[in-house]
Formats: C-alpha cells, structure tokens, sequence
C-alpha cells in the first residue's frame, strides 16, 4: 500500500510540481485582479504633545500657516483602504523634538489598524510655530456704562471687583494692550444694578485685542459690575447780589457765572420742589464797589441737607459781576432850541457860535439814545446888561445822571432907529423874537 501511494506521488513529480507553481501564480493573479491596491487621501488634525516643554522655559507658541491640520496619502489594498476613515490614524508633533530654531516640529502619523498592510506618504510632514516669550502685566479695570437711564435717574457711581486684571501671553500680544474695560447697561435702570461682565482689551487706538493666546487671572470668567443709580434734576443757578457801589457807579444786572444750572442728586421730594439753588453771599456783595466784581462760590455749601451734586459737576463756580462806571460825553445843541427869558428892553441878545455845548454824565446804556438836535432848553438873560457872558442853559428834561449847558452870548443895546420903529406901534418885541433877531444877526 505504502508502494503504491508512493508511487501515486513520484510518478510525473516534474508536472505535479510545476502544475502546483502555476496554481499559485493564478491564485495570485486572481487576488490582485479581484482586490487591487488602492491610495485614498486623509487630513487629520495634529495632536501637539509635552507643550510643557516650552511653558516651562517660558515660551509660547502660535501654530503657522495651519500646519496643525496635515495630509497624506495612504495605500493598501482595497477591500482594507476602503474601510478606512480619518479617525484610523493619529498625527502627533511631540515639543521635545522642536529644532533649534524653535520654528518647526516633525509631524508623525501612525495608522491604528492594519498598520503593517498600509504605506503612508506624507504631504506636511512639520509642524510651523511661531515661539515667543511669555509676559505678565496688570491693568486697572475701567467701567464704562451704556443705554439710557429713567427719566430723572443718574449714575452716581460705577466700580468693578476685583478692581484690576492681570494677564499673560504672548509678548507682541500683551504689548499691544492700552486699557481693559468692562462694560454695564444700564438702560432703564432706576436703581443700583449689578451684573457680571467679560473684559475687553483695547489697544492704544480702542480697537480691541483679541484673548485668543492670552491667559487671564480669576477674572477670566468675568468680574461684578455695579453702578449706583441714584435720582437727579437739573436746576438753575440763582445767585443774589447785595449793597450798592460808590457813587457814580452802579450794578446794571450784568452778571457772568461759569456755569447756570447743575445736577443734583438725593432725596427726590426734595429735588422735586425745587426749581432753583438760590445763593445768597457776602462774595456776592457789591458794597462800595468801584471794579467788577469777582467770586468764587463753593457750591456744597449752599445744598440743602441729603443733595448734592452730581458726579462731575465743579463744586467751584466763579461768578463775575459788572460794575459800571459813569462817563462824561459832550453833545453840541443848536441855539435854535434854545427859548431866551427876562431880556430887558433895550437890549438885544446874539449867539456867539451857532451851538451851545452840552455836557452829560451818566452810564453808557443811557447815553447812547442822546442826540443833541433834540436836546431843548431855556436861556435866563434877567439881570444881563450889554456885554459877553457864558450863560448857563437850563434843560427841558433830564439827561444821564447829570447834564449841564452853557452857551456864550453877547448882549448889547438896541439901536435908536429899533426904538423909534418901535414907539411908532410895532411895540416891543417879545423874548422870542429878540432871540430869533439875535440869531438872525
């Protein structure tokens, strides 16, 4: 039996061997026609691992040009390749391996399954940083509030806790921050409000900076805000003058004050009932004056009790007041406005210019509406002999506060001729006509 099965295998060994290479080289043939290879495309994310490495030396990073998002290509056959999916690979940049020049990283990528049946061509195979030193600084917070108050509301007074912010990053980062603020809506508000705000960086422009890569201290989660609403009203400034300036001088009323009306803030019934802050000073005074007058009125003081101003109103206000000075003006008055009386007859009377001067002293409101063609006033020539005189002229009405008018004449006797016209019924003239002569001449 062991014969005959031996001879079963030996017989024609040379065909049996190579019909069996043919086989395999169908089988072969046959897979690779009905599984071929295949190469597929993936991009994964890089996972960045042992970042302490450069935290700990005090450096920072910023991935480049989106390097931490990397492609390849794999290839393998195609009943695997096909089943594969991003998730079946792992991209990983280790910091420990970053190169002197601290600007790259090699990028390794590892397939989870079927690793040994696969070829991995990288595309990207680094990982481009930017590596900048870590700084720290502090900022005061600054509160900024926004939105409209209910009618006759105000904000008294705003504040942040905590107070200040300390932040780090990188250092082209933190160098770029001006201020940091936080910002309260306050709109409708009628009493104290407090919320929990984030912080805004601004730069020196007020553009703001952006917290990407910076890393705040407690007040990353944001910090409390309040803002103190308390009741206001505007009201005017009242402010009373007292006493009288020397003579020849006066107060017309004319007062200048920095500011005429404030804000006040507190109790509401009693902003309510008021329409203005009187002020009542002996700064306000003008006693004896002979100069303008000026003083500086501490506001605060003349509050009633739970007022006071509001915040950013001047508690100082300087008040100016005007006193005037009396001036003198001289104005010529035609003599034909002036009425002569009391010439005795016989006597004739001329002007010696052809108007009488007037002088007035009083303040400048009242001497500019004087004109001296309208000035009117009567001549007394009683007791006047023939000769040249500087009569004084007494004045219809009154003029400033004193007015004065003399006028030089020349009286002489009639001629004998006059005389005789006039016992021959043209009788004698009346003071008028004497001076409308007397003019005339």
């Amino acid at each position: 039996m062991l014969k005959k099965l031996t001879g079963l295998v030996t017989n024609n060994f040379g065909l049996k061997i190579l019909s069996l290479v043919f086989a395999v080289i169908i089988w072969m043939v046959i897979v690779n026609v009905e599984d071929p290879e295949k190469s597929v495309s993936f991009s994964v994310s890089v996972d960045i691992v042992n970042t302490e490495y450069l935290t700990d030396i005090g450096k920072t990073y910023e991935v480049l040009d989106n390097t931490d998002t990397i492609s390849f290509t794999v290839t393998g056959q195609r009943s695997i390749v096909e089943n594969l999916s991003a998730s079946d690979f792992k991209a990983v940049a280790n910091m420990e391996n970053i190169d002197d020049s601290m600007s790259m990283v090699p990028v390794v990528i590892t397939a989870t399954s079927y690793s040994s049946q696969l070829e991995i061509t990288k595309r990207n195979s680094y990982l481009l940083l930017n590596v900048e030193n870590v700084v720290s600084d502090t900022y005061d917070i600054e509160v900024v509030t926004e939105g409209t108050l209910a009618s006759g509301c105000y904000v008294s007074s705003a504040a942040v806790s905590p107070e200040t912010v300390s932040v780090s990053g990188p250092e082209s980062v933190v160098g770029q921050i001006a201020s940091a603020q936080v910002t309260l809506d306050v709109s409708g508000a009628t009493q104290t409000i407090s919320s929990t705000e984030s912080i805004v960086f601004l730069d020196a422009d007020g553009n703001e900076v952006s917290q990407d890569r910076l890393t705040l201290d407690e007040a990353e989660a944001g910090v409390v805000v309040t803002a103190k609403i308390l009741m206001s009203k505007e009201v005017n400034l009242s402010f009373e003058v007292t006493g009288e300036p020397e003579d020849g001088y006066r107060y017309n009323g004319e007062m200048e004050a920095e500011v005429d009306s404030v804000t006040l803030i507190g109790n509401w019934d009693t902003l309510n009932a008021m329409d203005e802050l009187s002020i009542s000073s002996t700064q306000l005074s003008v006693a004896g004056a002979t100069e303008t007058v000026s003083a500086v009125i501490h506001l605060p003081d003349y509050l009633p009790d739970g007022i006071s101003l509001a915040s950013g109103e001047e508690e100082d206000v300087t008040v100016t007041i005007v006193i005037e000075a009396q001036t003198t003006i001289e104005v010529e008055m035609p003599v034909a406005n002036i009425t002569c009386t009391g010439l005795d007859n016989g006597l004739e009377l001329s002007y010696n210019s052809d108007t009488a001067t007037v002088r007035i002293t009083g303040y400048e409101e009242d001497l500019d509406s004087i004109n001296g063609e309208r000035i009117y006033g009567t001549l007394d020539a009683s007791d006047l002999e023939s000769g040249t005189y500087n009569v004084t002229i007494q004045l219809e009405e009154e003029y400033g506060e004193k007015a004065e008018a003399s006028v030089s004449v020349t009286i002489a006797e009639t001629s004998a001729s006059d005389e005789s016209e006039n016992s021959n019924g043209t009788g004698t003239e009346s003071d008028s006509q004497i001076q409308e002569n007397s003019s005339e001449e």
